[in-house]
């Protein structure tokens, strides 16, 4: 166990991202269809917009 370091900057595994309201609209960056809004759960790790057509997830930035 000599040789156990950690990182000076802890991994963070749960970004603090801009979640949207649960009604809010926006259009794929990528294909142009509408995105979903996936709900807020403490164990959800992921962004929060979701293209099912292109399987892609994007943050508020990312589609502005």
């Amino acid at each position: 166990m000599k040789d156990h370091s950690t990182y000076e900057t802890p991994i963070k595994f749960r970004p603090d991202y801009e979640w949207p309201a649960s009604d809010a609209e926006a259009d794929c960056p990528r294909c142009e269809n509408p995105l979903m809004v996936n709900e807020n759960r403490p164990e959800y790790m992921g962004k929060p917009w979701w293209c099912s057509d292109c399987r892609w997830q994007f943050t508020n930035d990312e589609i502005s």
